[in-house]
């Protein structure tokens, strides 16, 4: 399964759009901080992570489904998923609300009443979380209440790279801005989606399915913004490739646990040179991202939620390589 959808994300994902010669992969690189024309090797690797991360938390919804004794994922399948993140949820939640206000108003402008078909997504959601959040640690998620140092550490990268660029140059960008993991877009995601559902037996609700879309393109966006930290790392170690493996400096011996890595003190033109390194034209290697997912990899490893507390239903099915679900 899992070579059928690489290989069907190396050939249909990667026929380039007759208007920009990027696929829609490359466009959303490029939309999250990549160069104005990313390497087409690096968006191949990004499509097989993408899928591989999409299918295990399908995987996962699956059993938490089958707890239900049903065989239809509905949304509150990936918000039990979810559970233990409020910072993911408040930004599916800010999705969620402005797709709802988004068909609203396509509503108003056709002249259609939506006394009798508002939108519920969000309140759907808000019920669901009230109902396992014993706290109200994810209830405050939904009002937003959450200060999201990524989301707004994004929102200033966007902001510089948009100021230098001509008409043109951001016209690109708002077109490369609108292209996502659905509708006419990526359509080798959607066939490959479709295998994994057909595969599993289930059925994915409308809403469902938004998400999913949603969780691919937040997948893609945060794995470009940690290749985006490896560059910046490189660029702020060029006088010593090896100096982030040399010993650590214990602060107080009382408490060797607290310990800060030893770096030499930056020149201005090295703090200049690592301030523009998010955006220097230099497209994400094949290598950088290798290097983000070894990270990841590296990093704390969390327990299968599945085979912990659904091991009958889940014997029969293989997961993906342990990298941790940077989308829930």
């Amino acid at each position: 399964m899992a070579g059928a959808g690489q290989q069907q994300s190396s050939t249909v994902g990667s026929q380039p759009l007759p208007n920009q010669g990027l696929t829609d992969t490359q466009q959303m690189m490029y939309a999250f901080g990549d160069a104005r024309r990313p390497s087409l090797d690096s968006a191949k690797i990004v499509e097989q992570i993408v899928l591989s991360q999409l299918r295990s938390i399908l995987h996962l919804a699956t059993a938490v489904a089958a707890q239900r004794n049903s065989d239809i994922l509905i949304v509150e399948d990936i918000l039990f998923l979810m559970r233990k993140n409020p910072i993911k949820i408040q930004r599916l939640i800010r999705y969620l609300r402005a797709k709802d206000k988004y068909n609203e108003i396509n509503l108003l402008e056709k002249g259609d009443a939506i006394a009798d078909r508002r939108f519920h997504s969000v309140s759907r959601c808000r019920s669901f979380l009230s109902k396992i959040d014993d706290t109200g640690v994810l209830l405050a998620a939904c009002d937003q209440e959450y200060s999201d140092e990524n989301y707004l550490e994004r929102l200033l990268r966007m902001d510089r790279m948009t100021r230098v660029m001509d008409e043109k140059r951001y016209l690109e960008f708002c077109r490369a801005r609108a292209v996502s993991f659905k509708g006419k877009y990526s359509q080798w995601f959607q066939n490959a989606l479709q295998e994994v559902v057909d595969t599993l037996d289930i059925k994915l609700e409308k809403l469902t399915n938004d998400v999913i879309c949603y969780l691919a393109y937040e997948t893609l966006g945060q794995l470009i913004e940690l290749c985006l930290v490896v560059r910046r790392d490189y660029v702020s170690n060029t006088g010593d490739s090896l100096s982030r493996l040399q010993p650590i400096q214990a602060v107080n011996p009382a408490y060797p646990s607290i310990s800060l890595p030893v770096r030499e003190k930056q020149t201005a033109q090295q703090q200049a040179q690592q301030k523009k390194s998010d955006f220097t034209g230099t497209a994400i290697t094949p290598a950088e991202v290798r290097e983000a997912v070894r990270r990841l990899q590296a990093g704390t490893r969390i327990k299968s939620f599945a085979t912990s507390k659904f091991p009958r239903e889940m014997a029969a099915l293989q997961l993906e390589p342990d990298i941790p679900l940077i989308a829930i």
